[in-house]
Order: C-alpha cells, then sequence, then structure tokens
C-alpha cells in the first residue's frame, strides 16, 4: 500500500500520542507503586490522577483515529483493503478446523478477524462501559450502536462476510480463567496490541496446561524467543513469523510482528 504524505503525518501523530500516553501512566506507576499496575489501577484516586495527566495525549490520539477514519473513506479505504490481505495470508497457514472460533481477549473495537474465523468472540472489559482506565477510545465506541456500525463498514467494504458469527463479552481478560471453555483444540487465541502475552497465560492459566489449537500473537510486549519457549513446554511448534504491515487502519493498531503457533492433534 503506497501512503500518502498526509496519512504518514497522521499516523505518525497517533503513534507519538499512544506513546506519550503510556509514559505519562507508567512513569506514575513506577513512582506510586514501584511499577506493580494491578495494585496501582485498583487505587481509584490514583487512577484518577492518571486520567487527568494523559488527557491531553489520550485525546490527541482518540482524535487522530477519527480524522485516520474519515481519510480511510476519502482515499478509498486502502489500508483495509491491504489489513484484508495479510488475514487471508495469516489464513493460509491455519489448519481448517483451527479457524473455526477465535478467542480475541483485549480485543477492543478490531473485528477485522471475523474475515478469517467462522466465529469470533471479542473479549473487552470496555464494552458497553461509561468509561475505564484501560479505554483506548471514547466510551461510546464500545457501545452496541458503534460496534454495529463498525462492522457495518467492514461488511460493505468485504472486509468481513456477512455470514460471519461474532460474539461480545466485556469479561476482565486479566482474571484468572482456569475452567476456560474456550481452552481447547477447536479454538484459536489470538493476542494483539502489545499486550503482555506471557503475562495472560500466568494470570490465566496458571499451572494449566495450553489446550488451544492455535496461538496468534501480534506486535507481542514479549520476545517472540520468550513466547515460543513458553508455548514449547505445552507442545506448541511455531508455523510462521510475519513481519506484517507499518500503517495503521480505522478501529485498529498495527498489524505486525506476527507468530503463529500450532497445537498438532485432531479436533
Amino acid at each position: 500500500m503506497q501512503k500518502t504524505k498526509e496519512r504518514t503525518q497522521l499516523e505518525t501523530e497517533i503513534i507519538e500520542a499512544h506513546k506519550n500516553s503510556l509514559d505519562i501512566a507508567m512513569q506514575m506507576v513506577q513512582e506510586e507503586f514501584s511499577g506493580d499496575l494491578e495494585k496501582a489501577l485498583s487505587d481509584e484516586s490514583f487512577v484518577s490522577r492518571m486520567q487527568t495527566n494523559v488527557i491531553v495525549t489520550s485525546q490527541a490520539y482518540r482524535q487522530g483515529y477519527k480524522r485516520l477514519e474519515e481519510l480511510e473513506r476519502n482515499e478509498g479505504y486502502p489500508a483495509m483493503g491491504a489489513y484484508a490481505e495479510i488475514l487471508d495470508e495469516i489464513a493460509q497457514y491455519l489448519p481448517e478446523d483451527r479457524k473455526e472460533t477465535c478467542h480475541y481477549p483485549y480485543s477492543g473495537i478490531d473485528f477485522y478477524w471475523a474475515r478469517i474465523f467462522k466465529k469470533v468472540i471479542f473479549e473487552d472489559t470496555g464494552f458497553d462501559q461509561r468509561g475505564l482506565p484501560s479505554m483506548w477510545w471514547d466510551p461510546e465506541m464500545y457501545s452496541a450502536r458503534k460496534r454495529g456500525e463498525i462492522i457495518g463498514i467492514l461488511e460493505a467494504q468485504r472486509i468481513m462476510p456477512k455470514f460471519a458469527t461474532v460474539e461480545f463479552s466485556s469479561g476482565d481478560s486479566d482474571a484468572p480463567s482456569q475452567k476456560n471453555q474456550l481452552n481447547n483444540l477447536s479454538v484459536t487465541l489470538l493476542v494483539k496490541g502489545g499486550h503482555d502475552f506471557l503475562g495472560y497465560v500466568e494470570s490465566g492459566f496458571g499451572e494449566s496446561t495450553l489446550r488451544y489449537g492455535a496461538i496468534i500473537t501480534v506486535t507481542a510486549a514479549n520476545p517472540p524467543e520468550a513466547i515460543e519457549k513458553r508455548l514449547s513446554e505445552d507442545g506448541y511448534r511455531r508455523e510462521v513469523s510475519l513481519e506484517g504491515t507499518d500503517y495503521l487502519t480505522p478501529f485498529a493498531m498495527e498489524l505486525k510482528d506476527i507468530h503463529i503457533f500450532i497445537k498438532p492433534g485432531a479436533v
């Protein structure tokens, strides 16, 4: 995809706003809670002060994405089409029986993945909430009305097939889920967007064995080698690593540094 000068400048602004917000928040966590993010987020007074301190950068981030959505429409949806092409490439490396269901925690409003799975369970604490410290988008973006609007755009651009089944869960992705019924061979786990994948596995599964049929990590906070080492303990092999893209699309962060892990066995 050939980026216009306007798009390049806008992407830079969004990425810088995202980084600045994180830097401010994490500096506060370090200074007041010695880096203990979970403890910090449980302190209502701290969360209120943190939100006040990042309000300028977070609003710049959100406004940037609104401008990106308008630019994408005016340019004829090129980034959405390019995103779909990467998803199609990812799909080629997934066995057919691993495309039945996708579990996508921390999903935000990145609904593009319904393109390659028969059913996707999008999980985010922000759905239908008025405001949470973990929200990167305006609360309205997580509403049922806006979710339907986004899906309508993706369907109109033939990014998301009309027969796709989507399910929304407002569960806490960080909460222990040792009885997680989705942890089985017929489900693919997707963790995307700079999250601590190893932390997610530790907090959600502890000593339990991961049984997902496939696991996809995208722009994880952990080195690929560390993720591969942990997953090899539960019998996964790294199927492929893809560079992905360096552009932003409406409703989603970058799609790069992609790693697909497969667990052998028949569903």
